[in-house]
């Protein structure tokens, strides 16, 4: 062992590592807390994404309903997709809006008819079930959307047609 004199400064080599290995683990501990922190908040703002536009077009459906004499609903392609068109009269005439889930873009889409030159897809995120039920004068829409990060987002609503 060799003795320094008490006037000598600095670091030996071994202190030097011993201190660069620390900090190392901590700024990797550090580092991973803000990498999991981050796609946690990712995967929230995604699904908070995908529930607003489900709400917002489920809303969208309940208030045309609310406005509506009569509707008919559709299967189509399917039993978990269907067609809602919505009449302002009963027995006849042209609906005037209808909502509909579409296969070449798994999107619900809105218009006065599929392939109108005002069909428009109503949201962004895959809708993997678009239900509609008619009971009496009630209209029952559910809809279950996929988010971004993979988390599956449902929703529904129910009104009365009251025109």
């Amino acid at each position: 062992m060799i003795l320094r004199p008490l006037d000598e400064k600095g670091l030996t080599l071994t202190e030097v590592t011993i201190v660069a290995a620390i900090g190392t683990l901590v700024l990797l501990g550090m580092g991973g807390f803000y990498l999991q922190s981050q796609a946690t908040w990712l995967d929230g703002s995604a699904q908070s994404l995908t529930q607003r536009e489900v709400t917002l077009v489920t809303q969208a459906i309940v208030d045309d309903v609310r406005q509506s004499h009569d509707a008919q609903v559709t299967a189509s392609p399917d039993a978990t997709h269907h067609d809602l068109a919505l009449y302002l009269v009963s027995g006849g005439g042209l609906p005037f809006y209808h909502y509909w889930w579409s296969a070449t873009d798994s999107l619900v889409h809105g218009g006065s008819a599929p392939g109108a030159a005002n069909d428009h897809a109503m949201m962004q995120s895959p809708v993997e079930k678009f239900v509609v039920a008619k009971t009496g004068t009630m209209v029952r829409v559910s809809l279950q959307a996929r988010a971004a990060t993979g988390q599956r987002v449902e929703f529904s609503g129910s009104a009365r047609m009251r025109n």
